[in-house]
């Protein structure tokens, strides 16, 4: 049994702003922390705002296929069936199948204090930080009222110059957290790191790969294929366009259509010699330097030969 959907109930315009309300700048709203910014003996009151927008994903729910209820889960038992949520409590694994129950107030013990400070306690350069540590979370640092512009911007302006960032720690919706501290234009901005022990290393993995003598005309037409692409990077260009394309699918389903699907082109393998002179070939064609390119209406000049 199929469930159908009322246009009335859906409006791909909600799931698919434009492309200008997405590219506006968000609303700063509420602080998500505040607190001082701590180096050594200087404090610096600050506010903490994301730095990231929630996108606004359009999904699918799971229905029920022969009413078209929408499916719930709930807290369930092996043996009692449905539980309330005032019946569940807190157990640590200690042993299989044995458990130590805790309750809130023993947690809470294991909870850091709630220090109001985000303490910066080592600088490097930023080529030192493995990017597989960043967790994903990152939020703006402002300065909290007048009197506090000043030093952050002595601190951030130290940093720029010294082409550094800094490594600290803070208490972050009631956990301690790695952080780093870098500039950003006039701002600072936090990003919430994973710890090192967290990140698997690439030990075993580099040693799965087999050794060899590299070809050099392949090193240098690799070599040559970056320079090419190489360039400056419209980042507008770059968005994710999910919400619109599902917004589409169900806009032509209730009309009656079908999507006709994109088919890509299957790219040829060719040897990797080949593949690289020709991707290198192409690349190169694709360029348009601007010294190369006369002005629209007005025909370029032939040189003017010598006597």
């Amino acid at each position: 049994m199929s469930v159908s959907l009322s246009p009335k109930l859906f409006n791909p315009a909600d799931s698919a702003p434009a492309l200008g309300d997405r590219l506006a700048p968000a609303p700063r709203g509420r602080a998500s922390w505040s607190g001082l910014l701590r180096l050594s003996l200087v404090a610096v009151p600050i506010k903490a705002y994301p730095a990231t927008t929630t996108s606004q994903e359009t999904h699918c729910h799971q229905l029920h296929a022969d009413c078209g209820q929408r499916i719930r889960y709930e807290k369930h038992c092996p043996q009692h069936g449905k539980v309330e949520a005032g019946a569940i409590v807190s157990g640590y694994p200690y042993a299989p199948d044995q458990y130590l129950v805790l309750d809130d107030d023993q947690l809470d013990q294991l909870r850091p204090a709630r220090d109001r400070a985000l303490c910066l306690e080592r600088f490097l350069d930023p080529d030192q930080l493995d990017p597989t540590l960043f967790s994903g979370r990152s939020l703006h640092l402002l300065p909290d009222g007048l009197p506090a512009q000043h030093p952050y911007a002595v601190l951030r302006q130290a940093l720029q110059e010294r082409h550094k960032w800094a490594i600290g720690r803070v208490v972050l919706s009631g956990q301690r957290r790695l952080v780093l501290v870098r500039p950003i234009g006039c701002l600072l901005t936090l990003h919430v790191l994973h710890y090192p022990a967290q990140v698997r290393s690439h030990t075993a993995w580099e040693a799965e790969l087999r050794g060899g003598t590299l070809n050099a005309a392949e090193q240098d037409l690799a070599g040559k294929l970056i320079d090419a692409s190489t360039q400056s990077i419209d980042w507008s260009a770059y968005r994710d366009d999910r919400a619109e394309q599902l917004a589409a699918l169900v806009e032509a389903t209730l009309q009656g259509r079908s999507l006709t699907p994109v088919v890509e082109a299957k790219a040829p393998v060719l040897p990797l010699l080949e593949a690289l002179q020709q991707s290198v070939a192409t690349a190169l064609r694709d360029q348009a330097p601007a010294d190369a390119v006369a002005p629209r209406g007005r025909p370029r000049k032939k040189p003017r030969r010598e006597p």
